[in-house]
């Protein structure tokens, strides 16, 4: 709860414009301006004005045909600047380069953000997966091979609060998503030191991922590689995969000044 001098300092215009930006940027199509005012609970001028200035300073694209607004190119730059502003993506970046140059598959690294997995860089390669992925894309961390790393190495506890909050549903036959199974999916991650997802959140594709950890041993972020489910063994995903995926991220680890003293699983 806001004390006085918070609310005194605190601009209500300047937080529901920047309310509305997270509305179109979490939303998976334009809206309309109806929807948009619905959701904000704002009246159809209020929040008329409100995208008309955030069209004229370039956040906000308008499709006069559609009558419906998305945010622009110009949100995106923000968010890539900041990425790539971060130590973490500027010491990762260069590895997920190399490891995608040397085994010719796609390499991504995602944060934890609340209940899903946020990409903060991602190497394709010209191979075709079934998810088309960019850096700024969100997915639910409880049926991803990043998310559940992530989800594995927080306090049990949290981790759990995260797997009971969130909307779970079946992506493909295979998805693993009661509570239950889950907690016992998590324990394995910990013990492995890696998650595999196969063809649970699309049937095509296959992803191994491992922690990164920062000096202090704490998972800061997870790795995979994304590979297409038709060209691999299922043997080969733990025999050759993991491994491949476990240095690349220890590499990673190390270079944000983790030393591993004792096994951290």
């Amino acid at each position: 709860m806001q004390n006085s001098t918070q609310t005194r300092y605190h601009i209500h215009s300047l937080g529901r414009g920047l309310k509305i930006l997270e509305l179109l940027a979490q939303s998976r199509e334009p809206l309309t301006l109806s929807r948009i005012a619905a959701a904000m609970a704002l009246t159809l001028p209020t929040a008329y004005r409100f995208l008309f200035t955030l069209e004229s300073l370039g956040y906000v694209d308008k499709d006069p045909d559609m009558k419906t607004y998305r945010v622009s190119p110009k949100v995106l730059a923000l968010g890539y600047g900041a990425f790539q502003s971060s130590d973490l993506w500027q010491t990762a970046h260069p590895y997920l380069l190399r490891a995608s140059r040397d085994h010719g598959e796609t390499f991504n690294l995602a944060i934890l953000d609340g209940m899903n997995i946020l990409y903060i860089d991602r190497i394709k390669t010209q191979k075709i997966l079934t998810i088309n992925l960019e850096i700024g894309s969100k997915l639910p961390a409880y049926c991803t091979s990043m998310g559940r790393v992530l989800l594995a190495f927080l306090p049990q506890e949290q981790a759990l609060k995260i797997i009971e909050q969130t909307a779970k549903k079946a992506m493909t036959p295979r998805t693993v998503f009661s509570t239950e199974a889950l907690k016992g999916v998590l324990e394995k991650v910990r013990v492995d030191g890696y998650a595999v997802n196969d063809g649970e959140l699309a049937l095509e594709l296959i992803s191994v991922a491992a922690p990164v950890r920062n000096r202090d041993g704490r998972v800061v972020a997870a790795l995979n590689m994304a590979v297409n489910a038709a060209q691999y063994q299922k043997d080969t995903i733990h025999l050759k995969l993991a491994p491949v995926v476990k240095a690349v991220a220890l590499r990673i680890s190390q270079a944000l000044g983790f030393y591993e003293e004792a096994d951290h699983g």
